[in-house]
């Protein structure tokens, strides 16, 4: 199953709040036909308006009728049957991208350390009133997103944020984190955020940790889900995003306020998290903006 499987890539509608909206009507798939198993790196949450489908992953087969909604967790495989037409609307969101000083300290749930945020659906299944504030939520978006009137931008982050903390509140509670490893994590990463810009090294953290090299390694592997150093990229990489949307500056200068003093370095690594150089990230972007 998991060799045959293709890896999506995610075209978003908007590189900084980085999600992709869309309203889709699908004929019915040949008799007991299943789409291609895919996957991607990003949340992918389904409203079906219209019909009824099957929605499979790794482990569950969901069942959807009209007006029923279906969270599918980061790069999780799925899957769709159908056997009359649907319509939905398909929203796919980078949980990354969202993060900010007032969510990181969930970062445990929102990166899905312990369990994918599809867990969720239980929830959504047994409390109706969750799953419609979802769902209007997810209406609210696509709305915004069609319309792009003034302050869309504004009205979306806010209805993600809603949405992140619906996702705090109902996900599973169990982590492979305890309380304590992540409080002792915190001062490291709240290093990083006050410090990216400048050059970090792993023995500039331990102090904080009081932990040997080594074995820092390897707990922050552990707890995070990422090395220190992909960490630090991620948050230096969201950093130069957000200048290359909003400042006149060379690439150059970029690099060095986002922690990348080596312009050719930092290319390479923007070009390895979103598929593109920090050139046509910005071309992009205001090809868009001019439609």
């Amino acid at each position: 199953m998991e060799e045959n499987a293709k890896n999506e890539h995610v075209n978003y509608h908007h590189p900084l709040l980085r999600y992709k909206i869309w309203n889709i009507t699908l004929d019915p798939l040949s008799s007991s036909s299943w789409n291609t198993w895919h996957y991607h790196k990003e949340v992918e949450i389904l409203l079906l308006l219209e019909g009824s489908m099957q929605v499979e992953t790794v482990d569950t087969v969901y069942d959807l009728q009209d007006q029923d909604l279906l969270i599918i967790g980061s790069s999780r495989l799925h899957r769709t049957k159908r056997h009359n037409p649907v319509k939905q609307i398909v929203l796919q969101l980078d949980i990354i991208a969202q993060l900010d000083q007032y969510t990181k300290d969930y970062s445990p749930i929102l990166l899905e350390l312990s369990e994918p945020l599809d867990r969720v659906n239980g929830v959504l299944s047994m409390n109706k009133s969750v799953k419609e504030s979802m769902f209007n939520l997810l209406i609210h978006v696509y709305q915004e997103a069609s319309r792009m009137e003034p302050g869309y931008e504004l009205a979306i982050s806010g209805a993600f944020k809603q949405l992140l903390s619906q996702f705090i509140r109902h996900a599973p509670s169990s982590t492979p984190i305890s309380p304590a490893d992540w409080q002792r994590l915190k001062p490291v990463l709240d290093y990083v955020e006050s410090h990216y810009e400048n050059p970090i090294r792993i023995h500039d953290v331990l102090h904080l940790v009081h932990l040997e090299y080594h074995y820092f390694i390897k707990y922050f592997q552990k707890c995070i889900g990422m090395s220190f150093i992909d960490y630090l990229h991620l948050r230096r990489i969201k950093k130069s995003e957000h200048l290359l949307l909003t400042e006149s500056l060379s690439m150059a200068d970029i690099g060095v306020q986002s922690g990348f003093p080596n312009v050719t370095q930092f290319i390479r690594i923007f070009k390895r998290y979103n598929d593109c150089t920090p050139s046509e990230f910005r071309k992009k972007r205001f090809q868009k903006s001019s439609l």
